[in-house]
């Protein structure tokens, strides 16, 4: 079985690569591929002050692994899912459940298939962390990292089966959650007495030097009810830490034990293996077709039994593109779980109070978080979310079979990833409000100076977000043949470049965008200060003023793209 399982990883190594360096016979895939290695380039070799990894041997670094490590688990805990944590394919289901293995053994044949992938990631990670300083410890960083993966690996395939198995005794996920819950409430408990003592001298050694303040915080990690709940974690770790060879080696039979459990865990699950496989490689093949077919928010296997209630309901009479704007919108949304949104909003709040200190309260640190989410997503949602024309390319020939206007279409496209984020954006901008609205002192603007604030930033970053969904859009249908979608998508290297150029672009767009409209905005802004409004009115003034500028820009691009859309021909979408 070893022999065949080498063989077939062997195999599907070398036709991956044949077929990887074929299709840099074509440009899109070959300057994505030379963008992507450039910007890899320099992300292992530009110049930084630390080592990376290979510095990492200290008492902050204990601390800080062992926190993402951990912080890794509890996510897992809390958002995991019940599938199968083994990713058969239906031909692997059908060969190798029908051959003479146990089920030991057809899990030690994935295990063991998943190594490569792990190793070469370990490898990735290890070079990009050190920034390129390569030395005799690198072997050992690689070996440390495979040693973490392949943990997290069995870990996350544990806790999978676990959920599995507590759905077939009827445990519903209501309660599955709130047995999580009460787990994590009891290990914060242990925690929280454990540090209770010794947390005003961790305080005043990290005020007196951070590295004291480390220092201190890993000492109090090895004694008490502390030091048990985080062996296993620090056991996983250590290697990956070690500063020689011979600490390497003393360090490595306690990782292998956490390992060697979580083998034996996974191992002797009572859930019906093979059942829950199968299922989940037919469902596994769906999403693969979905995903080629440019389909990101297939639903799961269950959708066929269950079609879900759908909340926003569409009109019998409307615009066409009201119409294509509740369909993209209806398929980007369908699958959200208001159990995640809820869990999210008591790990923001309950972390950002956990973490309040001074003059920094809770609500402080919500409004900062909720300020970060939103631009994170006002920034990377537009490429994130593609519930747009670049989702329904390869339906081009259903597009225009219909009785509806390009322009139509191109601003029903346009409309659904615009409406989604700036839901997202606008309701962390409100929420960061709301959590500083009754917050005083001079540190602070006045409320009203703070209303100005929101009024003017509302406009502003939907006018951002259109010019950003407007090129994603308008690189679809000007150059169709350069677009990846559906079984041509790119991934690796070649993806990467492809981002970084969308991405230039799209800055560029955005620049050109805005010089009309800070002009406009800008003439406003000053008209409105000298006729008496404060400081801060007047730039929510110039913001609108600059953003209905963008407006007009935009539905000028819809019209002009819808042009391009009546003209294109859906053979040469995505031929290049």
């Amino acid at each position: 079985m070893i022999g065949a399982a080498l063989y077939l990883i062997r195999r599907s190594l070398v036709n991956a690569t044949r077929r990887r360096v074929a299709r840099l016979r074509q440009p899109k895939y070959l300057i994505g591929f030379v963008v992507g290695g450039l910007y890899l380039f320099w992300l292992v070799f530009r110049p930084r002050r630390g080592t990376g990894l290979g510095g990492a041997a200290s008492p902050n670094g204990d601390v800080v692994a062992v926190g993402l490590l951990g912080a890794l688990v509890v996510f897992n805990w809390l958002f995991g899912s019940a599938e199968s944590p083994f990713t058969f394919n239906l031909a692997e289901t059908q060969y190798l459940f029908t051959a003479p293995l146990t089920r030991r053994q057809v899990i030690d044949f994935k295990l063991l298939r998943s190594q490569v992938p792990l190793f070469i990631s370990a490898a990735a990670s290890a070079i990009i962390f050190s920034g390129g300083h390569l030395s005799g410890l690198s072997l050992i960083r690689v070996v440390g990292l495979w040693l973490v993966y392949g943990t997290l690996q069995l870990h996350y395939a544990g806790m999978s089966l676990l959920r599995a198995s507590l759905a077939q005794q009827g445990v519903t996920g209501l309660r599955r959650r709130l047995g999580t819950l009460v787990v994590l409430a009891s290990l914060l408990a242990i925690t929280w007495w454990s540090l209770r003592r010794a947390l005003p001298g961790v305080v005043a050694a990290f005020a007196d030097d951070p590295q004291r303040g480390y220092a201190a915080l890993a000492s109090i990690m090895h004694t008490g009810p502390l030091g048990v709940l985080v062996w296993p974690l620090e056991a996983v770790v250590a290697p990956l830490l070690a500063s020689s060879a011979a600490a390497f080696a003393s360090r490595v039979p306690a990782a292998l034990l956490v390992l060697g459990a979580h083998y034996i865990w996974v191992v002797r699950s009572t859930l019906a293996f093979e059942e829950a496989a199968v299922e989940h490689a037919a469902k596994l093949a769906r999403r693969i077709e979905a995903v080629r077919q440019g389909r990101w928010a297939a639903r799961p296997s269950h959708a066929a039994k269950s079609t879900g209630r759908i909340r926003l309901r569409l009109a019998p009479t409307g615009g066409p593109g009201v119409a294509i704007l509740w369909k993209n919108t209806v398929g980007a949304t369908r699958d959200l779980s208001q159990r995640t949104f809820i869990l999210i909003a008591v790990v923001v709040i309950g972390g950002s109070i956990a973490l309040a200190s001074g003059p920094m309260r809770g609500l402080d640190l919500v409004a900062v978080l909720l300020l970060g989410i939103g631009g994170l997503t006002l920034l990377f949602g537009p490429l994130a979310a593609r519930c747009d024309l670049r989702q329904d390319l390869e339906m081009l020939d259903l597009l225009k079979g219909y009785p509806v206007r390009g322009r139509q279409v191109v601003g029903g496209e346009v409309a659904a990833p615009v409406t989604l984020i700036g839901l997202v954006v606008w309701s962390c901008l409100l929420g960061a409000f709301a959590a500083t609205a009754g917050r005083q002192g001079s540190d602070l603007p006045s409320l009203g100076d703070r209303l100005a604030i929101l009024l003017a930033l509302l406009p502003a970053t939907g006018a951002v977000l259109l010019v950003l969904v407007l090129v994603q859009n308008a690189a679809v249908l000007l150059f169709p043949a350069w677009v990846s979608v559906g079984r041509d998508r790119a991934v690796g290297l070649e993806a990467t470049g492809q981002r970084i150029l969308m991405t230039a672009g799209s800055m560029v767009v955005l620049v050109v965008a805005l010089v009309p409209a800070v002009v406009v905005g800008g003439i406003a802004g000053v008209a409105a200060r000298a006729g008496g409004l404060p400081l801060m009115w007047a730039v929510t003034v110039a913001s609108l003023m600059g953003s209905a500028v963008v407006l007009f820009e935009g539905v000028l691009a819809v019209h002009l793209l819808g042009g391009v859309f009546d003209r294109m021909d859906p053979g040469t979408a995505g031929t290049g």
